[in-house]
C-alpha cells in the first residue's frame, strides 16, 4: 500500500513539474506579443498591397481583411473593403452567422485567408493568435498594421 502512495505522489509530481515547464508567465503586454510574433505568419505591407490591388482588379479578392481596432480608429481611416470585428469581440464574432449577414459576406471558413490588422500589428498579432488556437488554418497579421499602410499608401484610406 506503501509503494502506491510513492507511486501515486511521484506521478503527481511529474505532471506539476510537466503543467510548470508549460506555462509562462509574461511580464508584460510588450513581451507577449513579441512571444505571440514567433508563433503566427504576418504579411508584409508590399504583400498586402499586391493582394489588395489583385483583389481590385477581379473584384474577388483571395482574402478576408478585418480590422481589429475600435470603432473610432476604423471610421478616422481604414483600409477600403475591411470589416471591423473588434478585438474584444473578435472570437465570439468571427463565427456568427449575423455578423456576416451584415457585412453581405459569407461566414468564414476554418480554410479562408484571413488577414487581421490593427494600429501598429500588436493586437492583429494576438488576435492571429486566437484564430488559430480556434482553428482557423491561414490566418495572417498585417505586419506593422494601419501605420505601416497608411504611411505608405495614404491615398488609399477610405472607400
Amino acid at each position: 500500500m506503501k509503494k502506491i502512495g510513492v507511486v501515486i505522489l511521484m506521478m503527481m509530481g511529474v505532471v506539476t513539474v510537466l503543467s510548470a515547464q508549460e506555462k509562462k508567465v509574461y511580464d508584460g503586454y510588450k513581451e507577449l506579443v513579441a512571444a505571440v510574433k514567433q508563433e503566427i505568419a504576418t504579411v508584409e505591407i508590399e504583400g498586402m498591397h499586391e493582394k489588395y490591388m489583385e483583389g481590385l482588379k477581379s473584384r474577388k479578392p483571395d482574402y478576408i481583411l478585418i480590422d481589429v481596432r475600435t470603432k473610432d480608429e476604423y471610421e478616422a481611416g481604414h483600409i477600403p473593403g475591411a470589416y471591423l470585428v473588434q478585438r474584444g469581440v473578435l472570437e465570439s464574432h468571427i463565427a456568427k452567422e449575423t455578423v456576416w449577414e451584415d457585412f453581405h459576406h459569407a461566414l468564414p471558413k476554418k480554410t479562408d485567408t484571413i488577414i487581421l490588422y490593427c494600429r501598429s500589428g500588436s493586437r492583429s498579432a494576438l488576435a492571429t493568435k486566437s484564430l488559430m488556437m480556434l482553428g482557423y488554418e491561414h490566418v495572417y497579421s498585417l505586419d506593422g498594421g494601419w501605420n505601416a499602410w497608411h504611411e505608405d499608401y495614404p491615398k488609399l484610406e477610405r472607400l
